[in-house]
């Protein structure tokens, strides 16, 4: 049947797409240096929001989309937080860290952030990238309304297409890994929507 060509589809992003990301963020706590990374993937920038600012999980990412109930991808996402807190100067101020699917479960999104003190966002991205080796076409991207520091990167494992957005600036680190679009799509924009609807100034 036609539709279930996409759950399985659906089921290997999210079994596939995990060990991916867990590859690809290693154990080492992002502790590459950051001029080891290619100057080719410097960022595009805009200021960083001049008021602090609070991390929240949706209950819904973008069109709707559902928070996923695979227990692994959810795990990832928590192991992501885990990582960047390491790149706050001092504690963490709120964390996000979930996944959701579609209802076809076709797609996935791996969203991991925390909001604190981060004193130089190129700096803390060089760091980011620098410990996803397996990623590829790595490109400075639109930030967003919330400014700062943006890129996009590329992978695959087994057929799942991997595409990582990840974001810095004063206030928050965080990124989005999308599983399952096709190679010759665009993420820049969905991770902008995405962004928007976790980051918000603090009142």
């Amino acid at each position: 049947m036609p539709g279930t060509g996409r759950s399985d589809v659906g089921r290997r992003a999210a079994g596939m797409g995990a060990l991916v990301l867990a590859g690809l963020l290693a154990a080492s706590g992002c502790s590459r240096p950051a001029d080891s990374v290619e100057r080719t993937a410097e960022a595009r920038s805009s200021p960083s929001p001049a008021v602090a600012m609070h991390l929240d999980k949706p209950e819904k990412l973008l069109s709707g989309w559902p928070e996923s109930t695979s227990g692994t991808l959810s795990e990832q996402a928590q192991q992501n937080v885990s990582i960047f807190e390491k790149l706050l100067s001092g504690e963490p101020t709120s964390a996000v860290g979930t996944a959701y699917t579609t209802l076809d479960g076709q797609y996935s999104a791996v969203v991991s952030g925390v909001s604190g003190k981060v004193t130089d966002p190129k700096a803390a991205l060089d760091t980011l990238f620098a410990a996803l080796p397996r990623l590829s076409d790595v490109k400075p991207t639109r930030p967003g309304p919330m400014g700062g520091e943006a890129r996009c990167g590329k992978g695959e494992t087994q057929g799942v297409n991997v595409d990582v957005c990840a974001w810095a600036d004063h206030h928050s680190i965080g990124m989005v890994a999308f599983l399952g679009f096709l190679k010759s799509g665009n993420p820049d924009s969905q991770f902008v929507r995405a962004r928007s609807q976790i980051e918000h100034p603090v009142t």
